[in-house]
């Protein structure tokens, strides 16, 4: 079916209430232009309902930089999703449930960061609420934010705390004694609240509101599982005054004593402190979970409890590294038994690590540690299981790396980072194929990154994003290009390419800029990422020292072939003749220029006509993905030079990221056998360390050559999750054939010497449950179970299967 040319979707309008405005403390702020750092401030309005009926009500709220809203004391959710203030996202919260007859009282904390990050744009202090009552028999009641509502200073919080990281805000210094506990409940007394000052929409950063795309976050209590140990550190005899740099120099001296395994987290008593040390308490998740911690103890006012969070421990401690992660809180406690929560910085950890720091010589007693973890909701989550237990464990830190992954984006990590990388999001966006059958973060994640696209064409990396420390990846941006094809297989045609073409075909013109008379790509500039390779101590990808980029003109081929089908879609005949003739000339510059014959691979690169004594797993892959065809005589040099048993270490080896581009090359040679034992080979040792997610790196913790101090990658990069892709594609053989798994081929291979396999995967109609085995060890016939929601089509070996159960036998 043709499409519209250029077709650009416009917004609904969304209206707000006469009186509703922007609102801040009037103390900061008189026009749209002051910017103060890191202010909190509550707010709150009270408001009757009539006796005796049952309302409900929506809240619809944003607020730059991030809220908590409660609605008579009950906590109703946290926000906002993160978006572009030309496309600001405005959540909708269902609040019926907390709503009484009488008063009633809205109370929202926002935190206004000043600054932007890597999931945030900084725009102006600003927060706007507007609740939509219903009562049965009476009119709509309108409630928006306007001067009417009371505000003040949320003192209990520390504005000069400093950042996590350049990617996120600050760190969370809150004092117990300086909060007001009922300042969220409706009989509070409101001395000390003035009115907030209202600004309208004119002249304001935000004119454009758009309904969230995606829905709320699932929240949920996670306790500890286990404590694990206690000690102490000595007190530094001259601090330095900056928190993360004082407590990595404290764990250099810090003695723990494991904990027995019958120790209950619950209610643990610290020890008599001496003075000249602090006490530390760690605890155990069980795995990396994401969330908002949640404490509860008694203590004495002006105790200190230091948090600091890991997604493993180095030596039984929770390590920082000072220019990337310092992933910590700090609170203040007030006299007795309080309960504490992270207000706003999330974080992801399996451990906590307590440095209590008390004030006198009474203990403190810690009765709970917990958090209440975010997640986006996936309804119902594809399944496997297999008699071989590495292979088991393997698929359970995949698949638990990219179901915390999924936040309101799709994050490249749920601690370090919290970002939307477009090249991390592409691999994540078709692992959703199978795993949740939910495309829309993938929709969001292209929308977000086209919003990104500056004059020329170029597309950030990640986005949005107000923390502009890296220039943009050229690769990054031709995934986005790739990625439009493969939502549309996924998902079907919903307008979204339609939407997007013309940009798409400006990123293609800004890389023809850079094509010399042979159609290749030569010292195209900014951060020539690929792919990691062996890193951080091992070979990279030789690709930073310009000249013409192998893998990157690859990608540009991939990208410009499905810009031919694009162009076909929408009906842009010229386009489509131009893509097919310079992508045609484009693979035949590659062939004729960047293979190396007396090795029978593909160079890294070649710069100033001199190739590179590099080779990569990386570029050889993308090369059997879209250059090659089976049986093309360079696709078995590749193969025996590469990715054979016998050429084990002559290449530099992919890292987690491009392993499903490793997949895709040896699954069009029919090798996953030999993909098998690459899986084995480099997640086993993830397994056998007892990780819970998949690493960024397939190592964890590595010295510096040069310092000697220890430092850590991610634990938890979703980028890396390729076996959930794998073993559901290649182990149950599900490939599907029309978008939303509506009509699937199942050819199932047990791979590896494997006796059985289960799994499930969503579709568009229910789910469609698998299940393989060997009816005898050494069978060659196996057996297929299967079961088929209404709605949806399997064939296998040339029979069609509609619903029902079904047995077949393939051979």
């Amino acid at each position: 079916m043709t499409i519209a040319r250029f077709q650009r979707r416009s917004s609904l309008p969304w209206e707000w209430g006469t009186d509703t405005g922007l609102i801040w403390h009037p103390a900061e702020v008189e026009t749209h232009y002051e910017h103060p750092a890191q202010s909190y401030c509550q707010f709150r309005k009270s408001f009757e309902l009539p006796a005796d009926v049952t309302a409900s009500g929506t809240l619809r709220i944003f607020a730059d930089s991030r809220y908590i809203v409660y609605v008579n004391g009950m906590y109703a959710g946290r926000g906002p999703c993160r978006s572009d203030p030309r496309w600001q996202y405005v959540d909708e919260l269902p609040v019926s449930k907390l709503l009484r007859p009488g008063r009633n009282c809205i109370a929202v904390m926002v935190l206004y960061y000043g600054y932007g990050t890597g999931q945030s744009i900084d725009r102006i202090p600003a927060l706007l609420a507007e609740l939509s009552v219903s009562v049965p028999g009476g009119e709509t009641i309108l409630l928006g934010t306007n001067s009417t509502w009371l505000c003040r200073k949320a003192d209990a919080y520390d504005s000069r705390a400093p950042r996590v990281n350049g990617c996120q805000g600050p760190i969370e210094i809150y004092d117990a004694r300086l909060e007001r506990e009922d300042w969220h409940l409706p009989d509070t007394a409101v001395d000390g609240w003035e009115s907030a000052q209202q600004r309208g929409f004119r002249l304001s950063p935000f004119w454009n509101f758009v309904r969230r795309p995606i829905p709320l976050l699932e929240e949920k209590e996670l306790d500890a599982l286990r404590f694990v140990s206690r000690g102490v550190i000595p007190k530094l005899p001259a601090p330095s005054g900056r928190m993360h740099l004082d407590i990595m120099e404290e764990t250099k001296g810090m003695h723990l004593i494991e904990a027995s395994p019958l120790d209950s987290p619950r209610d643990v008593g610290s020890q008599s402190p001496s003075p000249d040390e602090a006490e530390v308490l760690t605890y155990d998740f069980g795995r990396i979970e994401p969330g908002y911690l949640q404490l509860e103890v008694t203590g004495t006012a002006g105790t200190v409890v230091d948090v600091v969070y890991a997604e493993e421990l180095w030596e039984g401690k929770a390590l920082l590294n000072g220019n990337n992660n310092r992933s910590l809180d700090r609170f203040i406690l007030a006299e007795g038994r309080q309960q504490l929560e992270v207000g706003f910085g999330w974080k992801a950890c399996r451990y906590v690590q307590l440095r209590v720091r008390h004030v006198d010589s009474r203990p403190v007693c810690v009765h709970r540690v917990g958090l209440r973890t975010r997640r986006y909701p996936v309804a119902q989550p594809a399944a496997f299981k297999c008699s071989d237990q590495t292979l088991q464990r393997v698929w359970e830190i995949s698949e638990h790396t990219i179901r915390i992954c999924m936040q309101d984006a799709f994050v490249d990590s749920p601690s370090r980072e919290q970002q939307q990388w477009m090249g991390d999001g592409r691999w994540q966006g078709l692992y959703q194929t199978y795993y949740s059958g939910d495309g829309r973060l993938h929709r969001k994640l292209l929308e977000q990154v086209g919003q990104s696209q500056d004059w020329q064409g170029m597309t950030a990396q990640r986005y949005p994003d107000g923390h502009h420390n890296y220039p943009p990846i050229p690769s990054f941006c031709l995934h986005w290009i790739s990625s439009f094809g493969e939502y549309r297989d996924a998902y079907g045609d919903d307008g979204l390419l339609a939407e997007w073409w013309p940009n798409i075909v400006q990123a293609l013109r800004w890389f023809s800029g850079f094509e010399d008379e042979d159609g290749l790509l030569v010292d195209v500039p900014y951060w020539a990422y690929v792919d990691a390779g062996e890193a951080p101590l091992g070979r990279w990808p030789d690709v930073e020292r310009g000249g013409i980029v192998t893998a990157l003109n690859l990608l540009y081929l991939e990208a410009m072939r499905q810009a031919i089908s694009y162009a076909g879609l929408a009906g842009d005949h010229e386009a489509e003749a131009y893509y097919k003739r310079v992508s045609d000339r484009l693979a035949d510059s590659i062939k004729q220029t960047l293979w190396l014959p007396e090795v029978g691979v593909y160079m890294e690169c070649l710069v100033k006509g001199v190739p590179s004594v590099l080779y990569s797993e990386s570029a050889n892959a993308l090369a059997l993905v879209v250059l090659h065809a089976v049986e093309d005589e360079r696709s078995r040099e590749i193969y025996e030079a590469i990715f054979s048993t016998e050429a084990a270490g002559r290449a530099i080896q992919a890292s987690p990221f491009f392993m499903l581009t490793v997949y895709r090359a040896l699954g069009k040679l029919g090798r996953e056998e030999r993909m098998l034992e690459l899986v084995l080979e480099r997640y086993g040792p993830m397994v056998e360390a007892g990780a819970t997610t998949v690493w960024e790196w397939w190592g964890l913790f590595y010295q510096d050559k040069q310092s000697g101090e220890v430092h850590f990658s991610s634990a938890c990069h979703a980028w890396g999750s390729m076996p959930v892709y794998m073993f559901l594609h290649a182990i149950l053989g599900v490939r599907s054939l029309k978008p939303g798994h509506t009509v699937v081929e199942i050819s199932p291979r047990l791979l590896g010497g494997l006796t059985w396999a289960e799994g499930s995967i969503p579709t568009a109609c229910g789910v469609l449950a698998v299940r393989v085995e060997r009816e005898t060890e050494h069978a060659v016939e196996i057996r297929l179970n299967l079961t088929v929601p209404e709605g949806v089509t399997v064939l296998s070996q040339g029979v069609s299967y509609g619903v029902g159960k079904h047995v077949v036998y393939v051979g």
